[in-house]
C-alpha cells in the first residue's frame, strides 16, 4: 500500500521533534542558569558551583536490558533468510551497558576508600 511509507517517515520525523523539544529545552535551562549567575555575580553573591555528580547506574541498566531485549527478540523474530547469526547485533547495547556497570561500580570502590 501506499500507506507503507509513512510508518518509517513518522519515526525519523517524531524522533527528531523530540530531540529538537529536549535540544530547546536545555537551551533555555542553562539560559536561565546563566542569567541567575550572572545576576548573583552583579549583586556580589559568591557563587559556588556544585560538583557534577554522574550517575551511571541508571543508564548502564537501561543499555544491558534494552539490548538484552533487542538480542533476544532478534534471535526470536529475525525470519529464516535473514544471514546467520544476525542475533548478535543486539550484544552491542549489552556491552555498552556492562561498561557503565563496570564504570558505576570503579567510581563507587573509589569513593568508598577515599572516605576511609
Amino acid at each position: 500500500m501506499v500507506y507503507e511509507i509513512f510508518i518509517p517517515i513518522t519515526l525519523f520525523v517524531m524522533t527528531g521533534l523530540v530531540v529538537a523539544v529536549a535540544m530547546i529545552v536545555l537551551y533555555y535551562k542553562r539560559k536561565l542558569e546563566s542569567q541567575e549567575i550572572i545576576a548573583a555575580i552583579e549583586k556580589g553573591v559568591e557563587v559556588k558551583f556544585p560538583e557534577k555528580k554522574h550517575n551511571r547506574l541508571m543508564p548502564g541498566l537501561v543499555w544491558t536490558f534494552c539490548g538484552i531485549v533487542m538480542t533476544l527478540a532478534m534471535a526470536r523474530i529475525v525470519p529464516e533468510d535473514a544471514p546467520a547469526g544476525i542475533w548478535i547485533w543486539g550484544l552491542i547495547p549489552v556491552a555498552v551497558g556492562a561498561a557503565y556497570l563496570i564504570v558505576y561500580k570503579k567510581e563507587n570502590e573509589t569513593k568508598e576508600n577515599s572516605e576511609n
